[in-house]
């Protein structure tokens, strides 16, 4: 494959894509992952005190259209789209081009790691609805209610024991880990199309051993099956192995501020007063290593972290994360007054967002307890009915 490279020899990147005089072109083998300095090719740069010549832009695009990825200073937004459009991965990073490959080289490695359950890892991706476009109105999602515990508070999220909302925090009620596979066959024969059995709360998944407990006998029943988590990852760093062993290949990580300022405005309190922030991205790390794939929610709060998305995008892309998610808030709780992130704003964090992860665009903000494909279909009171399910804490 070929990388390309904006800057003014073959060391460093230093140029913005639309400022460039020359791409340095690199060709990585697939296989042994060793590399060489193709060649220089001379770019008439589009871009001079703020306007772009459309022909030279065109010329430029066309230029590294046959690259695997493109590493940049800067890469504007029009731009960025037309090359993922070409298939060329845009990459805003400076550095030494032999560290820049590197660090690609680690990010193709975790890409192909094996071991889905008998399933390649692009399978997995593309028959999971809450991952894949692909998937969102072909295949269902199970999500079993078995956590009932959160070891943090959000100013946003009031937990809930109801039927009737539609959204994050909400089950009719608490199964128990037993009941898991028995509430997998119930739903399957409802909903024949479910793809992924994941766990999504009402409270956090890790906050004590419920989740992996259910994962644990669900895997052993439908190995077939993806197994997916949701969590805060306060409590992931040194569980990706454990989640591995109980069939966990996709994860998702709830990531609202990288900063502890950002982070004040978000979260009222964190258990035992520890480092949330350092947490979620060593276990963004830990699972990424493992193999696990990991996509990023981040709660879009107006005045309180929309300045901070695109950061957030870079980081857990840094950290491992291959998929992020943009939750427009639902204004409760402490937010209750809050207007909600207007289209416009949604999509301009994903824009700024997209340059360095790739969106998901199809989220429905699903309960705890949500049984069906999204969008389409619901069965989870069909699923529930005539149960009685437990009543959950708030502590």
């Amino acid at each position: 494959m070929k990388l390309a490279f904006a800057a003014n020899d073959e060391v460093f990147v230093s140029q913005h894509f639309g400022h460039s005089r020359k791409f340095v072109i690199a060709e990585l083998d697939d296989s042994t992952y060793e590399y060489n300095i193709a060649e220089v090719r001379i770019n008439d740069a589009p871009c001079s005190v703020g306007e772009h010549d459309p022909e030279k832009f065109e010329k430029s695009i066309a230029l590294v259209s046959d690259c695997r990825a493109l590493f940049a200073v800067k890469v504007g937004n029009f731009a960025a789209s037309r090359l993922s459009g070409n298939g060329t991965q845009v990459l805003e990073r400076p550095g030494y081009i032999k560290d820049l490959i590197g660090d690609y080289v680690k990010y193709l490695k975790r890409q192909h790691r094996p071991n889905f359950g008998g399933m390649k890892r692009r399978d997995v991706i593309d028959d999971h609805p809450c991952f894949s476009s692909k998937a969102h109105n072909t295949k269902g999602r199970l999500h079993l209610p078995v956590s009932p515990k959160c070891n943090i508070q959000c100013r946003f999220c009031t937990r809930a024991n109801n039927t009737d909302e539609n959204r994050p925090g909400v089950a009719a009620g608490i199964l128990k880990p037993e009941e898991a596979v028995e509430t997998v066959k119930r739903a399957l024969e409802l909903c024949p199309q479910i793809s992924v059995v994941g766990i999504a709360g009402p409270g956090d998944t890790l906050a004590d051993d419920n989740a992996i407990r259910a994962f644990e006998e669900v895997h052993k029943a439908y190995p077939e099956l993806i197994k997916c988590l949701s969590t805060n990852g306060l409590n992931l760093p040194g569980k990706a192995d454990r989640l591995y062993e109980v069939g966990v290949r996709t994860i998702t990580v709830t990531v609202n501020a990288i900063d502890p300022e950002t982070l004040k405005g978000v979260v009222s309190w964190v258990k035992d007063g520890r480092d949330l922030i350092k947490a979620q991205l060593q276990g963004i790390r830990e699972c990424a290593e493992k193999g696990m794939v990991v996509k990023v929610n981040t709660v879009l709060i107006p005045g309180v972290n929309d300045n901070s998305i695109a950061k957030i995008a870079r980081v857990v892309k840094e950290a491992g994360a291959t998929r992020h998610n943009i939750i427009p808030l639902i204004p409760q709780n402490e937010f209750a007054g809050v207007a909600p992130p207007t289209c416009e704003q949604i999509e301009k964090a994903r824009m700024e967002a997209g340059k360095y992860i790739e969106e998901f665009r199809h989220c429905k903000h699903c309960r705890a307890d949500a049984c069906g494909i999204p969008g389409i279909s619901d069965v989870s009171k069909e699923l529930y009915k005539g149960r009685e399910l437990e009543t959950f804490s708030h502590g």
